[in-house]
């Protein structure tokens, strides 16, 4: 078994598994964002839907092309479980990249695949739980991409772009699509619901596959639609919440000025997440 040791007090990076602050500048994940990442936590020292994580980081290299053997899958996951061991409450941000070669947008035929992997403490959202969060609509429009749908790619400028214009007074934005039909959030999966039934977009079209939103779509008990409806469907809402693997389920009090309460759904989704993460 791998060993490392240090204090966290910062972000702590890993290249190739071995502690480095360096990367190879002709590397194609800054190039073209030729690349996946994931971000997860470890909650007394249990990583956090971490099959889940695997499964979808697998299912990424399938549709970029990336033939990753079993040996690093193995190796990447030995080294996460160390370090939730040693650490029991930490942060992990995962990137892989094709690496360096190639020429321009044509990779090379047996890339040196980048794995890197930061270390970080992870935020307190418990006052987000108890209290929820404004939610506001962004101007950027989420790019339309079968090709792309459900990756969590390193081509991040819509959201780069999304959070700059964020409203400081909101914590999260919607993102809607060139058809007008809500996608997600800037950093979070969205769900609401109306007399009984839970709804969350459907990203057959753009948008990140959260894990927290496989987990919630696959143990909910009862009716769940996967629509494409535009925001305005938000305005009629009993209760609004989004997702993300860190922060997990965070109700919305506010949408564009129209005020919800945090509701039993809301609530036992919550008590249910933060319990069992």
């Amino acid at each position: 078994m791998m060993s490392f040791s240090f204090e966290i007090s910062h972000m702590q990076w890993f290249l190739n598994f071995q502690t480095c602050h360096t990367i190879d500048v002709a590397d194609r994940g800054l190039a073209y964002g030729d690349g996946l990442f994931e971000t997860l936590y470890s909650n007394n020292g249990v990583i956090a839907h971490l099959d889940a994580h695997l499964t979808r980081l697998r299912r990424g290299f399938r549709r970029l092309h990336f033939n990753i053997t079993t040996e690093e899958l193995a190796l990447l996951n030995e080294f996460l479980l160390v370090q939730a061991e040693r650490h029991q409450n930490i942060g992990f941000k995962i990137i892989v990249t094709r690496g360096a070669g190639g020429r321009g947008y044509m990779p090379p035929e047996s890339p040196n695949y980048t794995w890197l992997v930061g270390l970080f403490e992870i935020p307190d959202y418990s006052n987000y739980r108890s209290h929820g969060i404004r939610l506001g609509r962004s101007a950027i429009e989420s790019s339309i991409n079968r090709n792309l749908a459900g990756l969590k790619h390193l081509n991040r400028l819509e959201n780069v772009l999304a959070k700059q214009s964020l409203n400081s007074t909101e914590y999260e934005a919607v993102t809607s699509n060139a058809l007008g039909d809500l996608v997600e959030c800037i950093q979070s999966n969205i769900f609401w619901v109306k007399s009984g039934i839970l709804y969350t977009p459907s990203l057959a079209l753009g948008g990140v596959q959260g894990t927290m939103r496989h987990q919630i779509i696959k143990h909910f008990n009862g009716t769940i639609n996967i629509v494409q409806q535009p925001p305005y469907q938000l305005m009629q809402a009993d209760e609004i919440f989004l997702t993300n693997a860190l922060s997990g389920v965070l109700p919305v009090v506010e949408f564009n000025g129209y005020h919800l309460p945090i509701g039993p759904v809301t609530k036992t989704l919550i008590e249910c997440n933060t319990e069992n993460p």
